[in-house]
């Protein structure tokens, strides 16, 4: 419980600003998509850019799947909880994501690792920012493990039952984990994500 409640109010200082632009004019996305970190705006540097991919990828469809990669050199602690932040304007846009299909899996996308026991997932759209204010503009996932993630190890985050948003977005969406015996999460990396994107061809 006390983990819980200092993931809950102990991100001061930690949390990156997140982005969401949308309309933009880039090629068309179709049903699978992926990508290793790449930037077309800006962002996140290299080294904190992760990979992703994502499946059913356009507006309004209620089967989008979100794999989210964390390869281990970027895990560089044992971890007891993921907190994933994405932009408000996900939900503002009629996104919305089922928080009982959201699994942790060893391993990267492509393969197929053992699943690791999720102990609670929590929705939080009260961010503290760090600023002695609480962010609007930030929701916040909490997932809880019940065994610790050992250091060094890849991991996949599957978000497997979303409905997309009604608009093309681009999510800058953050990573941090709570080490061991750590009262502070710490940043590990950032999704960039185009969401939404119709399949015109």
């Amino acid at each position: 419980m006390m983990l819980k409640n200092i993931v809950r109010w102990g991100l001061a200082g930690l949390l990156l600003s997140s982005a969401t632009v949308a309309g933009i004019n880039v090629p068309t996305l179709a049903q699978s998509y992926e990508s290793d970190g790449l930037t077309l705006f800006g962002g996140s540097d290299s080294e904190y850019r992760l990979t992703y991919r994502l499946l059913n990828n356009e507006p309004r469809n209620k089967r989008t799947r979100w794999q989210l990669e964390v390869r281990g050199e970027q895990l560089q602690t044992a971890t007891s909880a993921l907190v994933v932040t994405l932009p408000e304007s996900f939900t503002r846009y009629r996104g919305r994501i089922d928080l009982d299909e959201i699994t942790v899996r060893y391993g990267r996308i492509d393969s197929e690792g053992e699943n690791i026991a999720v102990d609670e997932v929590r929705w939080d759209d009260v961010v503290f920012s760090g600023a002695n204010d609480l962010s609007d503009e930030l929701d916040k996932i909490e997932i809880f493990l019940a065994e610790d993630i050992p250091a060094d190890t890849s991991i996949t985050i599957e978000f497997n039952k979303i409905k997309n948003p009604t608009r093309a977005l681009m999510l800058r969406t953050n990573l941090q984990v709570f080490p061991r015996g750590e009262e502070l999460a710490t940043y590990v990396g950032t999704w960039e994500m185009l969401v939404a994107y119709e399949d015109r061809d």
